[in-house]
């Protein structure tokens, strides 16, 4: 994450003191001209994918880890400006990961416990829309501030196996969220036409319910309400998004 992060800033601070040129996008760029213009498009996203194999890893408390696993997200997002600096859209997420635990051991003082044959796999598909307000930063039309405005829901599916007992266990989950969000950024353009934006989550309310079924015998349920200001760098996005008229 850290290092994400800080290559994510040098491309920000690059693009910004590069700020000499002037990029106009298709409009004349006086200091009373839009940072975006309306009836401008912006399509961008993000994806990502990551993957692990540990052969028996010692991690802090945990010992003698043997296991593998991948995590693939992809984000698409679609906005018309429908005023200066000003626009709407919409937000699409997919996230998939899984988890093949064959062996590990927790050690705590005396106490040792461990765990085997495990596997967990699970996928989230969310959808929200999106108000964007853009406070330009200069006047070479090149970087600038935004805060976006979140309104959306998600479904959560995932089942997880236990085979390390007498017999297998397993476990299906069902979560549904609805949520409100504020995020807000820096977009910096590289081109005339293709920018680099980052963003971080700051203040989320969300309600969540969960559905369980163990063993396709045992229901459970479970309901969440959160909210709160917070500065997440776990939700911390980075992209790039392409702007026409």
């Amino acid at each position: 994450m850290r290092k994400y992060f800080i290559i994510s800033l040098i491309l920000l601070l690059s693009a910004f003191c590069a700020g000499a040129q002037t990029y106009d996008r298709g409009y004349e760029t006086s200091s009373a001209s839009p940072f975006i213009k309306k009836g401008s498009w912006m399509l961008g996203g993000t994806a990502r994918y990551s993957q692990h194999l540990n052969d028996d890893y010692n991690m802090l408390i945990i010992n003698d880890i043997n296991s593998n696993g991948y995590n693939v997200s992809v984000n698409p997002r679609l906005m018309y400006m429908f005023k200066d600096n000003m626009g709407v859209g919409l937000r699409f997420s997919y996230d998939r990961s899984m988890l093949d635990l064959a062996s590990a051991d927790l050690s705590v003082s005396d106490i040792t416990m461990s765990a085997k044959d495990c596997y967990e796999i699970q996928h989230q598909f969310s959808a929200h829309g999106v108000y964007r307000a853009y406070i330009p930063l200069g006047s070479s039309k090149r970087v600038a501030m935004f805060a976006d405005l979140l309104f959306g829901g998600s479904y959560k599916q995932g089942k997880n196996f236990n085979a390390g007992g007498d017999y297998v266990q397993g476990t299906y989950t069902q979560k549904y969220a609805l949520e409100l969000a504020v995020e807000p950024g820096i977009v910096a353009f590289l081109s005339e036409r293709l920018a680099v934006e980052m963003n971080v989550g700051i203040f989320g309310l969300n309600y969540s319910w969960t559905d369980q079924l163990k063993n396709q015998v045992i229901g459970g349920h479970s309901d969440s309400t959160s909210a709160g200001f917070m500065v997440n760098l776990l939700s911390l996005g980075v992209g790039l998004s392409y702007y026409f008229l």
